[in-house]
């Protein structure tokens, strides 16, 4: 008989971006056979949120959504397509607002289910770094 289950299907995927810098991450999201997921016509939706590594903070650092929490520096909408791509983007105007610093971010995908509450499934994890930049914009 099994004596341990383990329901935590999340990888470590570690970012490191530049502060001012237009941040884009495009991710392919497949079924464990391969194939890649229908992310349109499956209506999934996404969360991301970037938080101080200590657990000091009341609120994310960076967000996609705020859920009922503040969050001042937002991703733009994530884009989705059926072949299984995910796009995460944030402007250069939020990015120079992000403190250069070490911090931690998930990501959930959210799947809708007929009749019953959404499914919320963490995909990814890990440490997210925004590198100082030296180059200022004039405008």
């Amino acid at each position: 008989m099994a004596s341990k289950v383990n329901l935590d299907i999340s990888e470590r995927l570690d970012i490191t971006c530049r502060r001012g810098d237009t941040f884009e991450l495009t991710l392919t999201l497949k079924t464990s056979a391969g194939a890649a997921i229908a992310l349109s016509t499956g209506s999934y939706s996404f969360l991301m949120q970037v938080w101080e590594v200590s657990k000091k903070s009341t609120t994310p650092v960076m967000g996609s959504t705020d859920l009922g929490i503040q969050v001042t520096n937002r991703f733009e909408p994530f884009t989705v397509d059926n072949s299984g791509n995910v796009t995460i983007k944030a402007t250069a105007t939020t990015m120079r607002n992000v403190p250069a610093g070490r911090y931690r971010y998930d990501l959930q995908q959210i799947k809708p289910v007929s009749g019953a509450a959404d499914s919320h499934t963490t995909i990814l994890f890990g440490s997210f770094v925004v590198n100082d930049d030296i180059s200022k914009s004039l405008s």
